[in-house]
């Protein structure tokens, strides 16, 4: 018979690292909310694209940055075949170990790569079929059961996450490294011609592929890419305006971005065909206008950040 925890909640988002996360932490945490998580975690301020405009991009860099704030509220345990130099059969073989461990003991796991290359909640597990029982992108096409060997399959990166209460909370500590990290990213040097484009960077490439006159990336999957970072720049806006006055400014920037990325959301909805030239043109000054307004936000929180260091010295 399978185990499956009962009552766990996972959100309808386009980001579905912050989907499963959210259900793993309302586990045991009522209070926190996707937008604490989204902030707390810096994936508000996450930005990456890739040239073709290939649906790879929200998920195509390294998730360490965000698990590294994080850790300063949760516990997170990670098996993640290349990183611990595994196997992929070896690392399934452990994950599937420590995943029927975790929701034995009530805590659903996150996993990488269970049907799409997106990531997926683990709410319980059939023994005696070796499956896992998954919530996330896809997974109703599977009646939500995915065979264990089947982690990794289209990426060939065998992962999971194994969230868990930590005893000493320290919300400040993830703030700092959050923002910290949102300006670091901003900055983040990128190789020429990078498949993906991290950062600041990516504002450029992101305008220069919706002028194309032929988009390379033939897909109605193209739009994955605003509707995933209009979500959270949402997050990043409401994030910063409940930090207060000191952060009114960049909260404004963060809700501009935010705004001009649902006008593109609301133009070319996800999945669909991509608009005309014309209007790709259009939707481009209004990526223009997101990029600038961000480079505000971001000037706005190094202000913060520098005054805040200055009083500590």
């Amino acid at each position: 018979m399978p185990t499956i925890l009962p009552q766990v909640q996972t959100p309808a988002l386009a980001t579905s690292m912050m989907a499963a996360l959210y259900g793993a932490v309302r586990t045991w945490d009522d209070t926190i909310t996707l937008t604490d998580l989204f902030g707390y975690s810096g994936h508000a301020f996450i930005l990456n694209i890739e040239r073709t405009l290939c649906p790879s991009g929200p998920t195509a860099w390294d998730w360490g940055a965000i698990l590294f704030p994080l850790r300063q509220m949760l516990s997170l345990r990670r098996v993640c075949a290349s990183c611990d130099m595994r196997g992929a059969d070896e690392a399934r073989e452990l994950i599937w170990q420590r995943t029927v461990e975790s929701i034995d003991e009530g805590r659903p796991a996150i996993l990488w790569d269970a049907v799409y290359p997106e990531f997926y909640l683990a709410v319980g597990y059939d023994a005696d079929r070796l499956e896992y029982i998954v919530r996330g992108p896809g997974a109703e096409q599977l009646d939500g059961r995915v065979p264990y060997l089947r982690l990794g399959l289209n990426t060939c990166q065998v992962w999971a996450l194994y969230p868990a209460p930590k005893t000493r909370v320290d919300r400040a500590a993830a703030r700092e490294l959050a923002l910290r990290g949102a300006v670091t990213w901003h900055r983040w040097p990128n190789p020429p011609e990078a498949q993906w484009t991290f950062g600041g960077d990516a504002w450029a490439v992101w305008i220069a592929a919706f002028n194309e006159e032929e988009l390379a990336h033939a897909s109605d999957h193209l739009s994955f890419s605003h509707h995933v970072f209009a979500e959270c720049r949402r997050h990043a806006a409401a994030f910063l305006t409940e930090l207060g006055v000191e952060y009114a400014n960049a909260a404004e920037a963060y809700r501009r971005v935010a705004g001009a990325l649902e006008a593109v959301c609301a133009a070319w909805p996800y999945p669909g065909p991509a608009p005309a030239l014309t209007e790709r043109r259009r939707l481009a000054g209004l990526l223009a206008g997101a990029r600038d307004a961000e480079a505000e936000g971001i000037q706005a929180l190094e202000a913060v950040l520098g005054h805040a260091r200055a009083l500590s010295a």
